[in-house]
């Protein structure tokens, strides 16, 4: 397992790698992430350096019903649903979530979310599992519509600071079997594992990659368990996410 960083770093972003607790230095990464890197000289510790999101997407694109917590299966040609999120949605994993005035209800959902490393169209299960680049902790905030409507509209999934995203980017790691938590002011709204999901890693970036073309450094979310819709938050509440080994977010609701 891998952990990297984006981080100012000289007037510029850069990508580095996370040492392990016996070595808390981060190296530098010269070259690209995407495409052919070494490890360069010490930068210091994670403390100092100011972290960026690990990620600069193009798209965002999430899946809802991926989770037996929620639907039963009973086809092999069953297809989640799939969304968007815009990239003005994307905030780190300690900024604050805006809760606009005329939102009524707005709730947060844990998912494991696929960072894509290189161009995806068409794509098979075996070209999609060889287009992971790693993963993060995302956080799928969710707004009811101003109508009332199918919350699945862009209007409330796209909203500025509706997805915080951990800070760092995992590589290299087994994902079938990872708990998820989510807690509102210490209170476990939602709690599952990555084994409930119906499509694999795989599976649903190349179900995305059938109707969207994705890019490098895109962000695909695998779905949520079950909870969701009793994870409401109003202003003032803390919400923490946690997925096991990928890492945490933690951000406060307050008023837009």
């Amino acid at each position: 397992m891998k952990k990297f960083i984006r981080f100012q770093f000289e007037g510029k972003i850069n990508w580095g790698i996370v040492g392990m607790e016996s070595y808390p230095q981060v190296k530098l990464i010269n070259g690209s992430l995407f495409e052919n890197w070494e490890i360069g000289d010490s930068v210091g510790l994670l403390s100092e350096l100011e972290l960026c999101s690990p990620c600069s997407p193009k798209n965002i694109v999430g899946l809802a019903l991926n989770y037996r917590d929620l639907v039963e299966v009973f086809s092999p040609a069953y297809e989640p649903l799939i969304f968007l999120k815009s990239a003005s949605s994307l905030i780190s994993g300690d900024a604050q979530i805006r809760k606009p005035l005329w939102v009524k209800n707005m709730w947060v959902e844990v998912e494991l979310a696929i960072v894509v490393k290189k161009h995806l169209w068409n794509a098979s299960v075996e070209e999609a599992s060889e287009a992971i680049l790693g993963y993060v902790v995302a956080n799928d905030v969710t707004a009811e519509n101003v109508y009332e409507r199918d919350h699945h509209l862009a209007r409330s999934k796209s909203l500025p600071t509706f997805c915080p995203v951990s800070s760092f980017l995992v590589c290299d790691i087994n994902t079938d079997n990872l708990r998820l938590v989510t807690k509102i002011n210490g209170s476990i709204t939602q709690e599952s594992s990555t084994s409930r999901r119906i499509l694999s890693d795989a599976e649903a970036l190349a179900l995305v990659s059938k109707i969207i073309p994705l890019s490098p450094g895109d962000l695909v979310l695998t779905g949520t368990p079950a909870g969701a819709l009793t994870s409401l938050v109003t202003p003032g509440d803390e919400v923490i996410l946690e997925i096991e080994k990928i890492g945490q977010i933690c951000n406060e609701i307050v008023s837009e």
